[in-house]
């Protein structure tokens, strides 16, 4: 007598939806087998190992890869706890790796109870296979224990994830907790005990996902960094290193910058040194000049208004563009830095030093005149300070070749 229908029928089903799981699964693996592949040749191009939580990150994509295989490749009950137990692993590995990577803006949890909430998910796992009635039940327990541990993770992605790294990792949140109920879709196939297949896709899915998040926020951190690497740079670059104020290349830009923006002849240029600064260092030592050149950029910073432009021209030589000021407000900029500087040097009883005096040479800045020749001009009146006895301050008048220089003022105490 033939077999009916039905029963030649099933074993058919039961043939098909085998190989169709273990093509589902292989085919997550080899997605999987190349993210990783892709991820590790990514972080070892770019050099972004130095990131905390890559570490993590590629073990959690690694691990998804052999659990797709496992299931694939072993698909009686034993092969497929092995499978469930990978495929737990690398959720948690992306969250630990996240917190690592973003320790300054710590996510909800800690990293001691992600490992607490994939144990609790593994013993589970455990439990349903060893002592679970029958295969289905284990494939229940296992599911569950799927989505309970990706909602777990979904959730400080979602709601703690700030800053412009918040955007990403909450889009991860977003696709954990969605993919969390993929693995639902295997108990469509629970007659057959089978819902390894929807595992391996949503695995797929996540890690994909994971993997696209981890390469954008270390991109956007790598930039970041490069951009504020470009700005310390550009800052050493343009400013003295010892006295913090611009060197004597970025003082030229400003200065002449500032002089273009107002209006003409509205500037005063002021040129000074420190009277006997040789003799301070041969005396009292290199630091001893350091401080004092250091203490004069101090005083110069905290008497300028902040259009004002200073710079450091070369050795013991400073400039100064006032803008909008005539030179009898020059003279009393003139006095106030050098009162400070004096009462600063002698306030320092910790490492006494010299008494250190000034002398300025300065000039307004001619309409139309050049930075540098207005330069000269207060080159030739600082000369003539030193000329009549230094720790004072002379205004040229006049062109280069015929300088008409003007009362000297005397400014503070003498170095000797």
């Amino acid at each position: 007598m033939d077999a009916s229908p039905l029963a030649t029928a099933v074993p058919l089903v039961s043939a098909a939806s085998a190989d169709a799981a273990f093509v589902t699964c292989a085919v997550s693996a080899a997605v999987l087998v190349a993210v990783a592949t892709a991820f590790s040749a990514s972080g070892a191009r770019q050099r972004l190992y130095r990131h905390r939580g890559l570490g993590c990150w590629l073990a959690g994509a690694w691990l998804a890869a052999a659990g797709t295989a496992v299931a694939a490749a072993w698909p009686g009950t034993w092969g497929q706890l092995v499978a469930n137990l990978l495929l737990l692993a690398w959720p948690v590995l992306m969250l630990i790796g996240l917190r690592r990577f973003n320790a300054r803006q710590p996510l909800p949890g800690n990293q001691r109870a992600d490992l607490t909430v994939a144990a609790v998910a593994a013993l589970a796992c455990i439990a349903g296979a060893l002592w679970a009635d029958g295969r289905n039940d284990a494939a229940w327990i296992a599911t569950l224990a799927s989505v309970a541990l990706h909602l777990y993770v979904a959730a400080p992605l979602v709601m703690g994830a700030q800053g412009s790294e918040g955007t990403p990792m909450q889009a991860l949140g977003a696709a954990l907790a969605v993919t969390a109920f993929v693995p639902g879709l295997g108990t469509l196939d629970l007659a057959a005990g089978n819902p390894m297949p929807a595992r391996a896709l949503a695995s797929a899915i996540g890690v994909v996902v994971a993997a696209f998040v981890a390469l954008t926020v270390m991109g956007e951190r790598t930039e970041r960094q490069l951009r504020e690497s470009r700005r310390r740079l550009r800052v050493l670059a343009n400013l003295d290193a010892l006295t913090q104020v611009p060197n004597r290349r970025h003082f030229h830009e400003l200065a002449t910058r500032a002089i273009a923006a107002d209006p003409a002849g509205s500037a005063v240029l002021l040129m000074f040194d420190i009277d006997h600064f040789k003799h301070i260092n041969d005396r009292f030592g290199h630091a001893a000049g350091d401080r004092a050149l250091c203490r004069v950029a101090a005083s110069v910073q905290e008497q300028l208004r902040a259009p004002d432009v200073a710079g450091r021209h070369g050795g013991d030589e400073f400039v100064l563009l006032l803008r909008r000021a005539n030179t009898r407000h020059a003279m009393g900029v003139a006095e106030r830095i050098v009162a400070q500087v004096q009462a600063g040097m002698a306030a320092d009883v910790d490492q006494p030093g010299p008494t250190v005096s000034l002398s300025f040479g300065m000039v307004q800045v001619g309409h139309g005149e050049a930075l540098d020749d207005a330069l000269r001009r207060a080159d030739q009146a600082l000369y003539e300070a030193k000329r009549q006895g230094r720790s004072r301050a002379v205004a040229a008048e006049g062109d280069e070749a015929h300088p008409v220089f003007g009362e000297s003022q005397r400014l503070g105490l003498s170095s000797g």
